[in-house]
């Protein structure tokens, strides 16, 4: 049984809309997968639906955005995956809200920034490529500057011009990881951290205490299996999870290869056995289940 519990849509920075996506899903004979937007989960109720159409299972799912700040001067980001939450949580609403808000401010300091450079490049474009009312992102304005000839490809866009060490990039200003899983576990939801690492780069290595801080504070599991999480970092993570017995998760963050080629859908997979721990830990909210696990 193929699991895919990292996927996103046309509502954040993917380039499918939900049906599209779920018929992909189907012909990639995924039987369970979860839809993670960033910061959003306006696509549940059509997941919902088109997957009960396909006869495939579904675990709601959000990917938000937080960043890590005790003992810091420089604070990173992290990725949290949250499943099974009660999307219509006060305090859980304000974090998406706050944060959708915050990406549209970013993206628009972004272009302020590239417009130096690329004066054809405007906000106006960026959001007329992105779905109305989605969480605008990055790949927007890699399809603006595709648009504008000014990028061969979406993943160019990223090597080149979007590149992170690029003195156009502006970063995320997100909320503390350490409120917000505590949030997640309040909404009923099973929030595990997204495509972790643990590196030498002062912005990019969680160390344990960090993972012991993200612990205490309630996170449950970790995506192990992840294009990103590669060699001795991912025996390490396995490691600690075996350690402290939480959920391992594994995953395509399929985007639609437009905007990922290399991330297609079921690269990395989720047991049946984790997947059960998800289920029995989030009370949220209902999954659609047409299978077994």
């Amino acid at each position: 049984m193929k699991i895919d519990l990292h996927i996103h849509s046309n509502y954040s920075d993917g380039n499918h809309p939900v049906e599209k996506l779920v018929k992909k899903i189907k012909r990639k004979r995924i039987a369970v997968f979860a839809l993670t937007d960033h910061d959003r989960a306006d696509g549940w109720l059509e997941a919902r639906q088109f997957a009960s159409q396909k006869g495939l299972s579904f675990i709601p799912g959000i990917e938000i955005t937080t960043e890590w700040r005790l003992g810091v001067k420089k604070p990173f980001g992290m990725h949290l995956l949250a499943y099974l939450p009660d999307k219509d949580n006060k305090a859980l609403q304000e974090i998406l809200i706050r944060n959708q808000n915050e990406r549209e401010r970013r993206l628009k300091k972004y272009v302020e920034n590239l417009r130096t450079e690329y004066k054809t490049l405007t906000f106006d474009l960026v959001e007329s490529l992105s779905k109305p009312g989605s969480t605008v992102g990055r790949p927007d304005i890699a399809r603006a500057l595709v648009k504008l000839k000014l990028a061969k490809s979406v993943g160019k866009a990223f090597k080149g011009i979007l590149h992170k060490d690029s003195k156009h990039y502006v970063r995320n200003e997100a909320p503390d990881v350490l409120d917000v899983i505590a949030i997640v576990r309040a909404a009923g939801g099973v929030p595990i951290l997204a495509h972790p690492s643990r590196g030498d780069k002062e912005d990019a290595g969680f160390e344990r205490p960090v993972f012991d801080a993200l612990l205490k504070a309630g996170l449950l599991g970790l995506e192990v299996d992840h294009i990103e999480v590669k060699g001795s970092n991912r025996d390490w993570l396995v490691a600690y999870a075996t350690e402290h017995d939480l959920i391992m998760t594994g995953s395509s963050d399929y985007h639609g290869r437009k905007t990922k080629k290399d991330n297609p859908l079921a690269l990395f997979t989720t047991s049946p056995e984790m997947l059960k721990r998800i289920l029995a830990a989030g009370t949220g909210w209902e999954p659609h289940l047409e299978h077994e696990i």
